[in-house]
């Protein structure tokens, strides 16, 4: 009785809470009334995705939250919060389109609420009669020409993995259809190191390059690379082997069935060519893996009833045959 009654009263200090955010704002949520169309031919744009996501370092990136779509007229409307928010317009085909809706005091000449696709306006000047008119522009796909050699002398790489991933603010891979991002490219390099991606207009787009035995590369990929051959330079690795033992940070007992492997930085991709994961025995020791000496160079662990554990290594320290131990800690009951 006494956990339902303070469910009940966390429950009403919530609603006191928000609604004391509207009393102070003055205001509920108000419409924002769009009008879609083309850029080249000034048609309607029908379907396109519009997610709201609040204005701050770490919630730019569009989410599914609330997300509205414009009809087969081009029109759309979508209910703004009385502070500040950003709305993503993503549409496959189009570039992404933004709208900033600003709460807080704004100028007049920060204000762009013309037919362009990055538009900004006050939520005080919101009302159920203007329509705003938005032209998305189509993406455009520019062809980069490039060649995968060897970083210490110059020579070709061939069959080097090369995939281009947009992204859209923060690192996100570009594979997700119902966003309207272009799809992920995947090339590989022929026997003079050559291929050929394209640069997708309106978005941040990404090379990784990749080959076993050679240090990943990743480069941002810009248009004017289409001037000229753009060239990644891959690093042979070298390879050491070690062992691991796991053991209980407490007790210092060695535990079982805990998979050590490569943390990797895969920004969505699948797992690299370079990657390992090992499993530890009865006695704490995985079996023997070739450490190569990539960078940054991290393992990481995981078992169940047991906390994920990270372990950078340095590579010219380590040495052949070298067992590393690893203290990773049980888990409390409540967690």
């Amino acid at each position: 009785m006494y956990i339902n009654f303070t469910r009940v009263v966390a429950v009403l200090y919530s609603l006191f809470v928000v609604g004391g955010i509207f009393m102070q704002s003055g205001c509920f949520p108000r419409p924002l009334d769009l009008q879609l169309t083309d850029a080249s031919d000034n048609k309607p744009v029908e379907g396109v995705t519009i997610h709201r996501h609040s204005v701050t370092l770490l919630s730019l990136l569009a989410t599914d939250s609330n997300a509205v779509q414009s009809g087969p007229g081009g029109q759309a409307r979508i209910w703004v919060p009385p502070f500040n928010t950003k709305l993503t317009l993503l549409q496959s085909g189009f570039e992404p389109a933004t709208i900033d809706v600003f709460n807080s005091k704004t100028t007049d000449n920060m204000l762009v609420s013309s037919n362009s696709a990055h538009q900004t306006f006050r939520f005080q000047d919101l009302d159920e009669k203007t329509t705003h008119n938005m032209k998305l522009a189509p993406v455009k796909f520019v062809p980069i020409q490039v060649r995968v050699v060897e970083k210490s002398n110059g020579d070709p790489i061939d069959d080097a993995e090369i995939s281009a991933t947009t992204f859209l603010y923060l690192p996100m891979p570009g594979i997700e259809n119902r966003w309207g991002f272009p799809d992920l490219q995947t090339m590989r390099s022929d026997g003079d190191g050559h291929t050929q991606v394209s640069h997708a207009s309106g978005f941040r787009n990404v090379l990784t390059v990749r080959k076993p035995g050679y240090q990943e590369v990743r480069q941002d990929l810009d248009d004017s690379n289409s001037e000229s051959e753009l060239i990644i330079r891959l690093r042979q690795l070298q390879k050491k082997t070690v062992q691991f033992k796991v053991l209980n940070s407490e007790s210092n007992q060695p535990i079982p069935n805990v998979v050590v492997r490569l943390n990797e930085q895969r920004n969505g991709l699948a797992s690299g060519p370079n990657e390992f994961a090992v499993v530890s025995n009865e006695d704490g020791f995985t079996p023997l893996v070739p450490i190569q000496n990539m960078m940054p160079l991290v393992i990481e662990t995981e078992c169940a009833g047991y906390h994920r554990f990270s372990l950078g290594l340095d590579w010219r320290a380590l040495k052949d045959g070298e067992v590393i131990k690893v203290n990773v800690r049980k888990k409390g009951w409540f967690e």
